[in-house]
C-alpha cells in the first residue's frame, strides 16, 4: 500500500487542495493564501505509528498569526478521531511561518486549516470480529469494528494488528482521558476476541484493524 499524506489543506496551492478560507476571502477580499510563504511551511510528517496502523482521518485546526508571522494558539476544532493525527497536525502548523499582509493577521483573527490524512491507494479489506468470539465480561459488551469515535464513558478506542491466528497483537489505545485501569482492561478484553477476513472478498487485504470496546452502561 502506498502510504503518504495524500492532501493537506493547501499552503499557497503547493501542498494539496485548498480547504481553508479566511473571513477576508469570504468577503471577496485578498485570499488567505496570500498570507502564506510556502518555503517556510513544509508538509507535516505522517507519524510512523499511524502509517503502520493505516490510520486515516481529517483534522481541522484553527490558529492565529503573530506579528512575526509565526503561528500562535493552534487548536483542534474538529478531531480526526485519532489523537496521534491531531497532534501531528498541530505540530505541523506550529512550524509554519506566514507573511502577515492583512490587518486580520494582526488582530487576533483565527484561521482554519484542514489536514486530510489519506492513503493514495483505494480502500483495503480489514479483519473483522468473528461473531461470538469475545469472552463474556462483566464490564464490556462487545467490540465494534471500525468505530473510531474517541474513547468516552461508553467505550474505548483501540487500534491493533491481527496475527495469522486471528488474535489481536500490538494493541494501542487512544485513552482520551479515560481511567488507565479501564483502558488496560479494554485492551485485555479485546485480546480474547478473534478476527478474520472473508477470503472471498476482492481487494487488498491488511492486518490492521480498529474499533471500540463498548462498556456496559
Amino acid at each position: 500500500m502506498n502510504k503518504k499524506l495524500l492532501s493537506v489543506a493547501a499552503i499557497a496551492g503547493v501542498l494539496g487542495l485548498l480547504n481553508l478560507m479566511s473571513h477576508a476571502e469570504q468577503r471577496g477580499q485578498v485570499p488567505f493564501k496570500a498570507l502564506v510563504s510556502p518555503a517556510t511551511c513544509a508538509q507535516p510528517q505522517w507519524p510512523n505509528e499511524a502509517r503502520r496502523y493505516e490510520i486515516e482521518g481529517v483534522t481541522t485546526i484553527r490558529f492565529q498569526i503573530g506579528e512575526d508571522g509565526k503561528v500562535v494558539h493552534p487548536e483542534v476544532s474538529k478531531s480526526s478521531g485519532w489523537k496521534i493525527l491531531d497532534d501531528a497536525a498541530i505540530s505541523g502548523i506550529s512550524r509554519c511561518v506566514f507573511q502577515p499582509k492583512l490587518d486580520e493577521a494582526k488582530d487576533g483573527t483565527s484561521f482554519p486549516m484542514q489536514f486530510v490524512w489519506q492513503f493514495s491507494d483505494g480502500p483495503v479489506i480489514r479483519p473483522l470480529l468473528v461473531a461470538g468470539s469475545c469472552q463474556p465480561s462483566e464490564r464490556f459488551q462487545t467490540f465494534k469494528d471500525a468505530d473510531r469515535r474517541p474513547s468516552g464513558s461508553d467505550g474505548i478506542l483501540l487500534r491493533f494488528l491481527v496475527n495469522s491466528d486471528g488474535a489481536p497483537i500490538r494493541v494501542v489505545a487512544e485513552p482520551n482521558g479515560q481511567a488507565p485501569d479501564v483502558v488496560e482492561q479494554a485492551a485485555a478484553y479485546l485480546q480474547s476476541c478473534r478476527f478474520a477476513i472473508d477470503p472471498q472478498l476482492p481487494g487488498q487485504h491488511t492486518d490492521t484493524a480498529f474499533g471500540r470496546v463498548l462498556l456496559k452502561l
